[in-house]
């Protein structure tokens, strides 16, 4: 009974957090602050970039969101907590959803560059072509993802139209987010 009560309690305060971020802007910063301090991550705000509003899709799901200033060029920002290890398989759904079910090929990152940069064990990245339900008006993104073993991941979305734009403006806030050393 002791063990069911647990439970319960652990689902009532998950689904409260849960309505809560959904419902209360006021709460979003508090429940990121607490994601970087679970997994044990850096977040630096990307300068001179306007933070807009999180869009609630059933693709992928994120905690921040940065626009720039004067181009048609958004960053997304996403922490995920948890001890699996099966962080390839959950990469490459996270690919699957976010392209509308395609799964292009990708680079691993080298195991010395992902924790010397990022602070991680692995990593990986990928451009696809957006669903449109996460992509809402873009068409391209570069997805960055870094995983610390039995702590979580962090995913970094650049979306543009033009591949371009990507490549020019993702190099100067590319370590925004990394795990702590």
């Amino acid at each position: 009974m002791k063990n069911l009560r647990k439970i319960l309690s652990v689902f009532f305060v998950f689904s409260l957090l849960n309505f809560t971020y959904s419902q209360n802007e006021v709460l979003a910063p508090l429940i990121i602050e607490s994601k970087l301090d679970t997994s044990n991550m850096i977040f630096e705000r990307p300068k001179d970039y306007i933070e807009i509003p999180v869009i609630e899709n059933r693709q992928m799901n994120y905690e921040k969101a940065y626009k720039h200033p004067d181009e048609n060029f958004e960053v997304r920002y996403a922490v995920r907590t948890h001890n699996n290890n099966f962080y390839k398989q959950i990469f490459e759904m996270t690919v699957l959803n976010i392209s509308g079910g395609k799964l292009p090929e990708y680079t691993i990152f080298g195991t010395e560059a992902v924790k010397k940069e990022f602070g991680a064990d692995a990593g990986a990245t990928v451009a696809v072509e957006l669903g449109k339900e996460f992509g809402q008006d873009y068409k391209y993104c570069l997805l960055v993802y870094i995983h610390k073993n039995n702590v979580g991941d962090g995913y970094i979305f650049y979306l543009a139209d033009d591949k371009d734009i990507i490549t020019k403006y993702m190099n100067p806030i590319f370590h925004a987010l990394r795990f702590k050393e």
